[in-house]
């Protein structure tokens, strides 16, 4: 979420979540299915076969969960998940960070120029944007919005002596970290579009071997097309209930990023911008002419 030191690369976090996380998820899963939840679904259709219904028991929702176009969507979602934990881990820095700033960050640079309150000169400006700059090599403070937009913001002002260059500069700041944000949730957005679309391949399969079954079900034999259709309509609903939830997640988090930002520009603009004032360039006097000083010698 950092403008300064932006995260790129394979062998960065969000590279370890992008790449590790998917192959771990699949293992994680692949795991689970493989020791748990298809030789318990092998245990309940073989018990069907011999006619003991399985009714409601934990076996049948294995059942359910069996084929591969469920394992796969399983897969996804642990990915997302993980990379949701992420960026909630990373909002709830960024929200620690406003919160320890609130109480007031700029009690030793702060006078009385105003008549409204207290104010901040171009020369203050400039000790605050260092002092900011430095506290942001803590670890709690590094690569972290709120110092970096304020540190930025005090600088212009500092260089320019204007208010709406370094508005400018801070709502720029802000808005560019709202959009990066945005575009960091593409990759969870293709996963809300990509597991309905493994449901509805599960379904094309299940169909697809229901009418390569038909002549035994035209022998009285139904149940290899029962067995097909499931596939069919099991893996549609396991995916459509997967991307629900995950959407929900999705939603929640954007949410949380907007609050994170609506937090930025009013904490920016009641601690910082409403403190500055506009400093105009001194313009030096003119100087006398002479014939005017002669004229008021000649006078006096």
């Amino acid at each position: 979420m950092s403008l300064r030191n932006p995260e790129r690369g394979l062998f960065s976090v969000k590279g370890l979540i992008f790449s590790l996380g998917l192959i771990a998820s699949f293992i994680f899963v692949g795991t689970i299915y493989g020791l748990v939840i298809r030789p318990e679904a092998n245990k309940a259709a073989l018990a069907t076969s011999y006619g003991v219904d399985v009714g409601t028991s934990l076996s049948s929702y294995f059942v359910i969960l069996k084929d591969y176009e469920q394992q796969i969507c399983f897969s996804l979602f642990l990915w997302g998940i993980m990379i949701l934990v992420y960026k909630f881990i990373l909002l709830r820095g960024e929200i620690k960070v406003i919160d320890e700033y609130e109480p007031d960050m700029l009690d030793d640079s702060e006078t009385e120029s105003s008549p409204g309150g207290h104010s901040i000169n171009r020369e203050e400006a400039g000790a605050i944007a260092s002092k900011i700059d430095a506290d942001s090599r803590k670890p709690e403070f590094h690569n972290r919005l709120l110092p970096y937009v304020v540190s930025r913001g005090l600088a212009r002002y500092h260089i320019t002596g204007s208010v709406p260059e370094a508005t400018e500069t801070i709502m720029g700041r802000i808005e560019v970290a709202s959009e990066q944000q945005e575009s960091e949730l593409s990759m969870l957005r293709y996963l809300v579009w990509a597991i309905p679309s493994i449901g509805f391949i599960g379904t094309v399969r299940g169909i697809g071997l229901a009418l390569r079954r038909a002549d035994e079900a035209l022998q009285g034999d139904i149940s290899g097309v029962t067995s097909a259709l499931g596939v069919a309509f099991n893996s549609t609903l396991v995916a459509l209930i997967i991307s629900i939830m995950l959407m929900l997640l999705i939603h929640l988090l954007q949410s949380s990023q907007e609050g994170l930002i609506l937090r930025l520009q009013t904490y920016c603009r009641e601690q910082i911008l409403d403190k500055l004032f506009e400093q105009p360039a001194m313009t030096p006097a003119l100087p006398l002419k002479a014939e005017s000083v002669d004229d008021e010698t000649t006078r006096d």
